[in-house]
């Protein structure tokens, strides 16, 4: 067997004319066979994209090339451009790509058994940093479900108002076409978006598959997606309902179901991430408001509103959203007051808008943090928070005010160092001038 080079990633992008994902999965087995592909990702096409069907792309492990630089990636290109009936000419070569030479060929289109093949890249595995996620920093610490966790393919996804859940499993299979084949009940689902399939590169022989599925919001209240249609699809793979639910500030909720399961050849679903609008692994913002989305679509018309509008409208919801101010009192020095306050909340850097720092007069260290917006009321925000939080007990305080203020605090046993303090208050328009 020849030696293979991890440096270099081969990629073939593919079109297949079915619209289901097993079909389209079943139609490139012979590609998958022949050309040795550690790796696939398949995803349906959207109704205004280019192309219809399915667009496939499978990674290929090159073996160790014997020239190098430019001539290494015209010796990978070389048995591609003939498979395919492609010309030299088609191949481009970027002799002065960082890290190593890329390539790319794109020749004429050529459909044969409903498979066209599209374009080959050549590049750098470091090239490809940008294609991966790390596990999302709102998943709590559990050592139990650490194999689950890895870090993900960027998957294509529907845009929409819909939840759209991510489905990680594993399974043993000697290649891609066997775990390929395993895989296809599953990707008969008439929910799958898209799918990557690759082999783990920390065990020989084992297979991560990852779905993204989306599913119809039937709530469209801030708690989506918790409900019976989430809570009925764990249960389908397996899932503990609810375990590990987790929620950063802002306008939708986000949750999770782990497990870790025995492996064999058939997949074995071990966790289940769900979130609206938007891939559960993606770093970006959680969505903004449907209403505001839709404004934003429909500026993109001629008959829709103008920029300024549009800003307005934004700044609008935001100054009458649900805005929260966490006071922390601590006894230790503090190097970073924001650590303290992810740290006691769990949430993502991005959830605070400020922090601010006083000593206080017997010592101790005051952080004041502003976070972020949020759609829901000030006496929901507050519960949230506080069941985030390992602090027991709270005493919560909810006044008849105009203002909506609601607000909780804990104190720490007398003798206790570190945080020794912690007030939630939460309220419209809180902290702004």
């Amino acid at each position: 067997m020849p030696a293979i080079d991890p440096s270099l990633v081969v990629s073939v992008s593919l079109n297949v004319i079915d619209s289901r994902l097993d079909d389209a999965a079943r139609r490139c087995r012979s590609l998958v066979a022949s050309l040795g592909a550690v790796g696939l990702v398949a995803s349906r096409t959207e109704a205004d994209h280019p192309r219809d069907g399915v667009n496939v792309d499978l990674t290929l492990m090159p073996s160790v090339p014997s020239a190098p630089g430019a001539e290494a990636v015209r010796h990978l290109a070389a048995p591609l451009l003939t498979r395919f009936r492609w010309s030299r000419g088609d191949l481009e070569v970027d002799a002065s790509a960082a890290g190593h030479p890329m390539g790319f060929a794109a020749g004429r289109e050529r459909t044969t058994d409903g498979v066209t093949p599209i374009c080959v890249s050549i590049c750098a595995a470091a090239d490809t940093e940008g294609e991966w996620w790390d596990p999302p920093e709102w998943l709590p610490a559990d050592e139990s479900v650490v194999p689950v966790r890895r870090r993900v393919r960027r998957l294509p996804a529907a845009a929409s108002d819909d939840v759209v859940a991510r489905v990680h499993a594993r399974l043993t299979a000697p290649d891609l076409d066997t775990a390929l084949v395993s895989c296809l009940p599953l990707l008969g689902r008439p929910d799958v978006w898209s799918v990557d399939l690759r082999q783990m590169t920390t065990d020989d022989g084992v297979w991560s598959l990852a779905l993204l599925l989306v599913l119809p919001l039937v709530d469209v209240s801030p708690q989506a997606p918790f409900g019976a249609g989430v809570d009925a699809l764990a249960a389908e793979f397996g899932l503990p309902t609810g375990h590990l639910r987790r929620s950063p500030l802002g306008t939708w909720m986000v949750a999770a179901m782990e497990t870790t399961r025995p492996l064999s050849d058939a997949p074995a679903v071990e966790a289940l991430y769900v979130r609206t609008g938007i891939d559960p692994f993606d770093p970006g913002p959680v969505d903004r408001p449907v209403e505001i989305r839709e404004m934003v679509l429909r500026g993109q018309d001629e008959d829709g509103p103008d920029e300024a509008e549009l800003i307005r409208a934004i700044e609008e919801a935001l100054r009458d959203a649900v805005r929260v101010l966490l006071v922390v009192d601590v006894t230790d020095p503090v190097a970073d007051a924001r650590a303290v306050v992810r740290g006691l909340l769990r949430i993502e850097d991005d959830d605070i808008d400020s922090t601010t720092t006083e000593i206080l007069a017997d010592g101790r260290l005051r952080i004041v943090a502003h976070l972020g917006a949020t759609l829901m009321t000030a006496e929901q925000i507050v519960e949230e928070i506080v069941a985030w939080t390992d602090l027991q007990p709270w005493v919560r305080s909810v006044p008849e005010a105009a203002d909506g203020l609601a607000t909780a605090e804990w104190r720490a046993p007398a003798g206790t160092r570190g945080a020794v303090r912690v007030e939630v208050t939460a309220g419209y328009r809180l902290g702004l001038s």
